[in-house]
This record gives C-alpha cells, structure tokens and sequence, in this order.
C-alpha cells in the first residue's frame, strides 16, 4: 500500500509546482522580450538601410510614391511601396523584395531602371531582410499615386525589359578592398547608395557606362557633376571634411551647396546616416582613378588652403546697396545682380554665411563650365528646408525675361566665379527652363520599327481574315458552281 504522505508534503509539492510554473513564465516573458528587443533593432536597422538606399527620396517619407522621373522616352513615377494590400507591397514576401532589388521585377509586372536595381543588386542579404521587416511595419497608404507612368509604345510594354536585362543587368562586384572602412564606404557608394545612378554617363538605351563611371551626367535637367579624384573634373581639390559635410548638411566650405535632386537626396538620404558611414563614403571616394569626362575648365571647388575668406559684414549690405545703385556708372548687369540678389548675397558677394545665405566668391555653381545648375537655381529657386536650416531663394522665371535671366548669369560667373569669360544666350536660359531631353537615335529608330512591325503585323491579319471570310463564303452551298 502506497505510504500516507506526511503532514504538509502535498503543500510542499503544491509550492514547487507553482514555483516552477512561474520560473517558466518568467523565462518565456523574458524570451518574448528579448525576441521583441530584436524585432525593434531589425526594425530600426531597416529604416537605417532604407534612409541609405534613399527609399524616401522617390517614394516620399510615408512611402505612398509619386516622385516623376522624366526620361527620353517618358515620365516614370515612382510606386507606392507603403504595406498596403491594395496599392502598395503588403502581399510583397521577402523574397518578393529581394527579386524587385535584384532583378527589377515585381510580382505583377517589371520594372524600369529608373528604379535603381542595377546598383541595388550588391545589396546584402542582411540589408534586404532589415529592409523588409521595416518596410511592413509602416502605415500602410491606401491610395495610388496622383500620377502614373507614361511611356509610348512599345516603351510602355515592360517585357521588353527581359531583353533590356539581358543586355545589361551585370553582376557589380565590389573592388577588392582589404580596409573595412573603405569596403563599407565602397558598399554605400556603389550599391546601397547607388550614387553611379546619377553621376554616371548613360548609353542610348539608358544603361550606365561603366567606363566612364561617376564621370557625371545630366539628368532632367539639372548636371551630377563628376565624383572621381581628378582634381579639374571631379572631387580630388574637396577634403574628406568637405565631402562628409555636403552629404551631412548640403553645403561645404562655403563654396560648394547642393540643389535640385541631389538636395533631396541629401534631404532625405545622407544627412540621416551616422559619422562613420559619412566618413567611409569620403574615403572611398577619394580612391577613386580620375576619370576626365566632359567640359570643365577650372577647378568648380578649390582646395581649402586656396579659398577665399568671404569678408563678414552683414550689418553694412544695405548700406552697400544704396551706395552702388547710387553710382552713375552703375552697368545694367551689375544693378541687376544689386537688385535681385546682393540683399542676401552681398554686394561683393561676401553672402551671410551665419545666416546660411551663401557666399558667391569662388562658388562652385559659377565655377563650372556647364552652367545648368547655376541657370535651373535662377530660374526656379530652392525651397526652404531643403538644405540644413538655409532659407529659400526665389526663383525669378516669372520676374526676370531670359536675356535678363543670361545676363545675371553672366555677371555672376566672371565677377565671383573667376571665369576669364561667359557668353550664356537668351536660348540656353529657355533650353534650361525647357529641360526635355531628345530620345536618342537608336531608341527613335526602335520607335518606328516597332510601329510599322504593329501596322504591318495588323495588315497581316487584316488580309488572313479577309481570306478566311472569303474561303467560308465561297464554301457555302448556294455559292457553289454547277458543273
């Protein structure tokens, strides 16, 4: 028989199980805080790999898209990649978003490489995982885009872009580089941070030019300037400093400040990524063989040690002011450049650099040969808020006619830009505020042979039905010939 437990036991037995019930809730309450810890840090690190990427410069910062692309053939704009089940990618797998940014091809359709998956294609497993499980984790936008992309025929039939893959979606190896921080910085600049993009010269059929990679090129308008070492061409006269403070605030040195797209990127990119990334992305850079490609001169930013100290004299502009238009010998460009901009850039063009107005001496937007961006800032402004706590500048295309507009531009560069001479024309302002690229030959000729292989194709069937038809009728017995 078994024994009569002794007094209290099954209390004792009772205080165990109850003491080993709740040790077990407490390692599963900690094993679910730790597995929510972790979600949270692969969730912050996915928003980190998304400001990187710059995600939010095309697809705005909730992610609902809209940003037009305006390229040869059309204008492509940017999709809503908010969770949305409807409208956006919330059906996406994470397999689905590694094969949109590796290959460019979404679940329901193919992509153009507006859409910059042959830079992201490097991107790490690792990256694409954080990615996803932030990218899910958003509001959702319920809504498409105002707008939609509008290409021509046959440009709008997107399995042509198996071929265009075929042709040029290569593997882009990182350069053997044993130094981690300059491998890091290889990584942003060519993969995640896909600045070859933009600052590299595109063929007729919109495929980057690996040979001349960051050699600069324009697009829509507006010039990405060369980004290797060469000291005329490119970026080898910038210190590191002043490059991890262009991606950081959008300005450096008071003689260099981004505008137009790269604004935006440095808005919504680069001014969220932390020192070290900065740091590594200005080192690679700097490693980087000069590439001399295109039409620069002079050196668009001079060394440090070479720059002009602006004169601060910020209480006396409007005293200067007055006394120059006040002079009889006042010349029409110089009282232009008075009126319209000496208020916030000075006089001697000395700017306000505490006031982040700045200074003309020696810019790099009057410096470079190719005047587009310094014609695009004239005509159309710059925002507020689109660099580091500087103000808006107006633009003058509805205040100023487009001789007035080139004789400002003139001025300007020869008077603070230390060129010998510049003969910007009437036409150059309207081609700027114009700002429609030609569809390049080979792409107008793949055009019109596909029109005429539609027509002749629909020919064809015109003629197969008119046959067909005429072989029933004649089959009919009432249309039958006796013999």
């Amino acid at each position: 028989m078994p024994s009569a437990p002794r007094p209290g036991g099954l209390d004792i037995w009772h205080r165990a199980t109850l003491s080993a019930q709740i040790a077990a809730l407490m390692l599963v309450g900690a094993a679910f805080a730790e597995a929510t810890e972790n979600d949270r840090s692969q969730s912050e690190r996915g928003e980190y790999v998304a400001r990187a990427a710059g995600c939010m410069s095309c697809h705005r910062e909730d992610l609902s898209g809209g940003y037009e692309v305006e390229t040869p053939m059309g204008t492509i704009v940017a999709s809503n990649i908010s969770p949305s089940l409807a409208y956006g990618i919330g059906t996406y797998s994470r397999n689905d978003l590694a094969r949109v940014l590796h290959h460019g091809i979404a679940p329901d359709r193919r992509l153009y490489p507006a859409m910059p998956y042959t830079s992201y294609r490097g991107m790490t497993d690792a990256d694409i995982d954080d990615l996803y499980v932030w990218l899910q984790a958003q509001e959702p936008v319920d809504e498409p885009p105002e707008n939609v992309t509008d290409l021509p025929f046959p440009f709008n039939i997107r399995a042509g872009m198996m071929v265009w893959n075929w042709l040029y979606l290569t593997e882009r190896d990182l350069p053997p580089i044993e130094d981690p921080v300059l491998y890091r910085g290889a990584y942003l600049v060519n993969h995640l941070g896909h600045c070859g993009e933009c600052h590299t010269p595109r063929n007729d059929f919109f495929a980057m030019r690996d040979d001349q990679y960051l050699a600069g090129e324009v697009l829509d308008g507006w010039l990405s300037p060369n980004l290797t070492s060469d000291l005329v061409m490119g970026i080898g006269a910038w210190s590191e400093r002043d490059i991890v403070d262009y991606l950081r605030t959008g300005h450096a040195g008071n003689v260099v400040q981004a505008a137009g797209p790269m604004a935006e990127f440095v808005r919504h990119s680069t001014r969220h990524l932390d020192d070290d990334d900065l740091a590594a992305m200005a080192g690679y850079l700097k490693t980087l063989p000069p590439v001399w490609e295109g039409v620069q001169d002079i050196p668009a930013v001079l060394p440090e040690l070479a720059r002009a100290e602006p004169e601060h004299r910020y209480g006396q502009i409007r005293e200067e002011m007055a006394r120059a238009l006040a002079r009889p010998d006042l010349s029409e460009p110089e009282g232009l450049y008075i009126t319209h901009c000496a208020a916030c850039h000075g006089v001697t063009g000395q700017g306000q650099p505490q006031a982040y107005y700045p200074p003309l001496i020696q810019n790099a937007a009057l410096r470079r040969a190719d005047a587009n961006n310094l014609l695009q800032v004239l005509l159309h402004g710059v925002p507020a808020g689109k660099l580091d706590r500087a103000p808006a500048m107006p633009g003058f295309a509805g205040e100023l006619d487009a001789d007035q507009i080139a004789t400002l531009a003139n001025y300007t560069r020869t008077t603070f830009g230390e060129r010998e001479d510049s003969a910007l024309t009437a036409a150059d302002v309207q081609r700027v505020l114009a700002s429609e690229e030609e569809m390049p030959a080979p792409l107008r000729t793949l055009q019109v042979l596909a029109w005429v292989g539609l027509i002749g194709a629909l020919a064809i069937l015109a003629l197969i039905g008119w046959w067909v038809t005429r072989r029933r009728r004649r089959a009919q017995p009432g249309n039958r010939q006796e013999v």
